[in-house]
């Protein structure tokens, strides 16, 4: 039996994953409309228009939306990312019908009241203020802005409050018509509801749906550099949130695999190389972890920490070494069997309930325009091999290919940058 099945309704790709011993029933609805697309004066709008399409439509007002739901035991919500904007959420079995009526109702009937979208507006200045109280979220913010200067990927998803401020409601309907109305999204349906029930209410719900596929976005521009670059915002707390940056490739890059094995080599657990060596060896951090985060054409790996100021040059100098003996050595047998146990567990126990089903379909669908059965990504995690680690640290390790974002007390660029000098070595 496959994971799940695609029918094409309406033009609409329907990804259904049904079950009938699930208690309940989780729906998505994805579009490529993402921040990536923004122009200059549209920053923050399809941030803005994820919250105005909780606001009414010409059948339901917003507090009728949100009681559709949770009166039968559901709830409702969605995200922005970079480039996807979803519509998503859960009831109990038997109700899966009226949420995807309720969700393609939202992306393609919202009305956008007038009085709503200034409301939202301060909503989400608010929202922009939390963010900025965020050390380690400015940090990130820093970091996206230092590898992607001047462009779409490297500005925050949610707006300034001045980019807020000066989008008009005409410009918000815009984006809409234009990425969510004008555009063929994806929808999912992962749990307690019968196939033949949940094509129907797709075949009568989307009809209105957009035709178009979604156009490339501007593809990302790296800076071009042969030393390390910093940045730092002077933050009156007690901790210096500290991110190290590197360029790495694609979502579709074959090399991916083996990034996320170097991943979990160095910070993804707690057993982990930067876990150990700056947490339980030498005690100079709380927190400090790695990920990897890849846009279609682009991405970065990356690593946090959070500590003593006093501490930075010290910590900083510890992750150097191990980004070095990585390029150098590569990692063990036994630490590249322990990773590759550990990210498919993981993986194996994130897909446990409707929701992730849904949302690891959506974003295959969206990404590589089919289902990706899980034992195909297993198989390709645990086929990654010790040299194919190394070649990927080798490669990405490099001075101009490493930023250094900081957000902390009493800090500057010249400071940071002495700090951060042996990760040039690396």
């Amino acid at each position: 039996m496959p994971y799940a099945t695609v029918e094409t309704i309406a033009g609409v790709p329907v990804v259904l994953r049904p079950n009938d011993e699930a208690p309940g029933v989780a729906v998505g609805l994805f579009y490529p409309a993402g921040s990536r697309w923004e122009t200059e004066s549209e920053h923050g709008a399809a941030h803005f228009v994820e919250h105005l399409l909780f606001k009414g439509t010409k059948k339901h007002t917003c507090k009728e939306l949100s009681r559709e739901v949770e009166g039968r035991g559901g709830d409702l919500n969605a995200f922005t990312g970079e480039e996807t904007l979803c519509l998503h959420g859960r009831v109990p079995a038997g109700h899966g019908s009226r949420l995807i009526s309720l969700l393609a109702e939202m992306a393609l009937e919202s009305t956008f009241p007038k009085e709503e979208v200034e409301r939202e507006r301060g909503v989400i200045t608010e929202e922009i203020r939390m963010m900025d109280d965020q050390p380690a979220v400015v940090a990130g913010e820093a970091l996206n802005a230092l590898l992607w200067p001047n462009q779409a990927l490297g500005r925050p998803i949610a707006g300034t409050i001045e980019s807020i401020g000066k989008i008009p409601r005409k410009g918000l309907l815009d984006y809409w018509q234009r990425r969510v109305r004008g555009i063929r999204p994806v929808l999912v349906v992962a749990g307690g509801i019968s196939t033949r029930e949940a094509v129907e209410t797709a075949r009568r719900s989307l009809i209105r749906s957009g035709r178009e596929k979604s156009l490339e976005p501007v593809r990302a521009k790296r800076v071009q550099s042969k030393t390390l670059r910093v940045t730092a915002v002077t933050k009156p707390v007690a901790q210096v949130n500290v991110m190290i940056g590197v360029y790495a490739f694609g979502r579709n890059d074959p090399r991916r695999h083996a990034l996320r094995m170097l991943s979990v080599i160095l910070g993804e657990a707690m057993s982990s190389r930067l876990f150990q060596r700056l947490r339980e060896e030498r005690g100079l951090v709380y927190s400090v972890s790695s990920g990897v985060h890849l846009q279609r054409d682009d991405g970065a790996f990356y690593i946090s920490a959070g500590l003593e100021p006093g501490n930075l040059a010290k910590a900083l100098g510890l992750i150097a070494e191990e980004l070095q003996s990585l390029a150098t050595k590569g990692p063990g047998a036994a630490e590249l069997k322990r990773a590759k146990d550990y990210a498919t567990g993981q993986f194996a126990l994130g897909l446990e309930g409707t929701s992730q089903q849904m949302f690891w379909l959506g974003d295959a669908m969206l990404t590589r325009g089919r289902v990706v059965e899980p034992k195909e990504a297993i198989g390709n995690l645990t086929a990654v091999g010790a040299k194919m680690v190394q070649e990927v640290a080798r490669v990405i390790f490099q001075p101009g290919r490493v930023g250094v974002a900081a957000a902390g007390p009493n800090l500057n660029v010249k400071q940071l940058g002495l700090a951060a000098h042996q990760l040039s070595k690396s």
